[in-house]
């Protein structure tokens, strides 16, 4: 799952290369989008960089994420992301 972990990793900075300039942590916990718990560190990925992170990881995984049980509303997290993705490796 590790291995899973650094692609999702890696597919985020290279759609938010300011997150790797900036040192930002991305952990399983960060939220894509937003947080209602203000303490929950956040990405901050717009709707086109989620489009974008979508189709990296499809690429990656040689997956198509409409032809699995994946429901892409249900992926909150980068921890969600990598428990999706570590399903279809």
């Amino acid at each position: 799952m590790t291995e899973v972990m650094n692609v999702v990793t890696r597919a985020i900075i290279g759609i938010r290369p300011d997150l790797g300039e900036t040192g930002t942590a991305i952990t399983r916990e960060s939220a894509l989008f937003y947080a209602a718990d203000p303490a929950q560190p956040v990405l901050g990925l717009d709707s086109m960089e989620a489009l974008e992170l979508i189709s990296v990881l499809e690429k990656e995984f040689g997956v198509q994420l409409a032809d699995t049980d994946i429901r892409i509303s249900d992926l909150r997290t980068v921890g969600d992301v990598v428990e999706a993705m570590s399903g279809t490796a």
